[in-house]
């Protein structure tokens, strides 16, 4: 049995392939065999090969079987035992497979988001090393050369140089650290938490985390919906996936508001305002015409595509930044280096 669990977008492929196939009446079982002769030896193939022997040998069911295998993330198993208790595993294998693709591209997108600063700062400490290294002892070896020896104004000017470029480069060490010790800390579920209460708590990333929960918040009270549960049901157990303050508050007030005043989901998630106000008349206009599903689904989507815009906003607003504390950090210190220069040739003349 496999120890560690599927990445997302293999958890995706894999509900995906299994709906496809229960809905061709091809057997658990045997689509479990076939998923694992069709891939090549690693995590997938055994994570299929555990649950084809656990469904041939323990006449378990589906969701079982992927409990048992220990690949998958418990919500894939929670989620199918819903899905089976209403009779509708395969709608629910196809939205699991959406929720975890769409959970797919936005792991990604943070990734590129945390690894394009971070090599612009692995550049800009080489250039200025290279500059301490090499530029300045350069430039401090001509002003010797040129007057026999350093004069109080010229050492002055090449001390703020080295002070400058010194304190640039601690700085972008500094920064460099950070992130790879963010990149490490994500890695573990605890690390990954304590990233998150940062950032709701950084004013340019509060919005961002605050989407990013609402858009997966979306998507599980779909899948809930989807299942055959109970709209009431669905935003309970769709709220305890809500791993942001300001979202969970709203959420919270919505499910008063239903339990108290029997409003429906949609309606109280317009008047608590947990979607903003075009979004939420959308699901209301949606409850009313008996389209819930798909509106809920269009929501998920406008909701990941709006993080994702919002991360590629964060991570253009820092090049232009880290760009010009580069360029004025090594034009000031080039300056400092240029000015002893310009008056001991001047005084030659």
């Amino acid at each position: 049995m496999a120890k560690k669990q599927l990445e997302s977008m293999a958890v995706s492929v894999f509900c995906e392939n299994m709906a496809m196939m229960l809905g061709a009446g091809i057997g658990a079982e045997e689509a479990a065999g076939l998923l694992s002769e069709d891939s090549t030896r690693g995590e997938f193939h055994d994570a299929a090969k555990s649950i084809q022997k656990f469904l041939l040998l323990q006449s378990g069911t589906l969701s079982e079987a992927i409990a048992q295998s220990g690949c998958f993330p418990a919500y894939v198993s929670d989620m199918l035992r819903v899905g089976e208790g209403a009779g509708r595993v395969e709608q629910t294998l196809r939205s699991l497979a959406g929720y975890y693709a769409s959970r797919s591209r936005l792991e990604a997108k943070l990734k590129s988001a945390v690894l394009y600063p971070l090599i612009l700062l692995v550049l800009m400490g080489v250039i200025l090393g290279v500059l301490l290294a090499k530029v300045l002892p350069v430039f401090t070896g001509v002003y010797v050369s040129l007057a026999g020896d350093l004069t109080v104004s010229s050492y002055s000017y090449i001390r703020v140089a080295y002070v400058i470029g010194w304190l640039a480069l601690g700085v972008t060490i500094l920064a460099a650290l950070v992130l790879i010790t963010a990149v490490v800390a994500s890695r573990t579920p605890k690390g990954f938490a304590t990233l998150k209460h940062l950032a709701e708590r950084l004013p340019g990333l509060s919005g961002i985390a605050e989407q990013l929960s609402l858009a997966n918040f979306t998507e599980v009270l779909l899948i809930y919906v989807a299942s055959g549960v109970d709209v009431d049901s669905a935003m309970e157990e769709a709220g305890k996936m809500v791993d942001n303050r300001v979202v969970a508050q709203k959420v919270e007030a919505c499910r008063r508001q239903m339990k108290e005043k029997g409003a429906g989901l949609a309606t109280a998630i317009y008047e608590q305002k947990l979607f903003e106000p075009l979004y939420g008349r959308m699901l209301v206009s949606g409850a009313r015409s008996g389209s819930l599903e798909p509106v809920l689904e269009r929501l998920t989507e406008l909701f990941a595509q709006d993080a994702r815009s919002r991360i590629d906003g964060a991570v253009d607003r820092v090049e232009p930044f880290m760009s010009a504390f580069l360029t004025v950090t090594v034009g000031v210190a080039l300056i400092s280096t240029m000015l002893p220069l310009i008056g001991i040739l001047g005084s030659i003349g």
